[in-house]
């Protein structure tokens, strides 16, 4: 069973299953895929034609590049895919589920004042430059989103369409790094039945993406970048609420992402062991 970080309904899949699978896809297919990640069909042009690739490092790398050569006219293709920030994507569409996603954290954290405030940099700031605001918004709230917008409005516009290529570039890595990710894997065992632990509730932390150990007790995480992370267990949906130890909690470290990670758990009444697994 796999638990999913990337909370997106796509027309065109929503993910590639490893790098195997995005070197390997057809042309056609995953020019669309990369097309919902970076409507610059240069960007999309030159990671396809970097096909075969060793390494996550050397497509995340390729992608790096591709950003850096995009010529003005072809970042303005590339903004165009993008709605306004503070305003959310509508329809169906890959590049609108990757927008709403990024976006989700500014939403949350809104308020009435703000997004109005939001609305008026967001005109202010077309009526200077001609285009929308691009921002990496991930992680960022609408507040500082909006001191972001407020400040870049003094640029002048040659140091402006710098900044908006480097945003569009930053947003294009994130995306292809979730289209393409690795996987946080666990399996976990009853040491006292001598089974596996089917039906375990499990967080993967900080994204809070949730999933539950299937039949054979196992589950699998897509996961995108480095850092540090957070198995958390729900042990008493399976041990009972008498068990000792209600819930357990692994944290790890990722620095290799060019790799997949697998994380068992041993499970007992008094007790639980964990280790790095292969």
């Amino acid at each position: 069973m796999r638990g999913c970080l990337t909370d997106l309904s796509l027309t065109t899949g929503g993910y590639v299953d490893g790098l195997g699978e995005f070197n390997s896809l057809p042309a056609e297919r995953l020019t669309r895929e990369l097309t919902a990640v970076c409507a610059a069909p240069a960007w999309g042009a030159a990671v396809l034609a970097g096909r075969p690739y060793a390494s996550r490092t050397d497509l995340l790398a390729a992608a790096d590049a591709a950003s850096a050569a995009l010529t003005w006219d072809d970042v303005l293709q590339g903004l165009s895919a993008h709605p306004r920030i503070g305003e959310r994507a509508q329809g169906d569409t890959a590049e609108a589920a990757w927008s709403r996603r990024e976006q989700s954290t500014a939403a949350q954290t809104a308020d009435d004042v703000t997004r109005a405030e939001l609305v008026a940099a967001n005109r202010a700031y077309e009526e200077k430059f001609g285009h929308v605001f691009l921002i990496f918004a991930s992680g960022r709230s609408q507040a500082e989103i909006l001191a972001a917008a407020r400040e870049r409005l003094s640029s002048d516009p040659a140091a402006e369409q710098r900044v908006v290529a480097g945003e569009l570039g930053k947003i294009a890595r994130l995306r292809l790094a979730r289209l393409v990710p690795f996987h946080v894997s666990t399996h976990v065992l009853d040491t006292v039945t001598g089974a596996p632990a089917t039906g375990v509730p499990v967080t993967l932390q900080p994204s809070g993406a949730p999933g539950v150990t299937d039949g054979d007790g196992r589950l699998r995480f897509d996961v995108a970048e480095a850092g540090d992370y957070r198995l958390e267990f729900d042990v008493a949906a399976h041990l009972g609420p008498d068990a000792f130890f209600p819930s357990a909690t692994v944290t790890f470290r990722i620095a290799d992402t060019d790799r997949n990670y697998h994380v068992p758990l041993l499970l007992s009444r008094f007790g639980y062991t964990t280790y790095r697994g292969s």
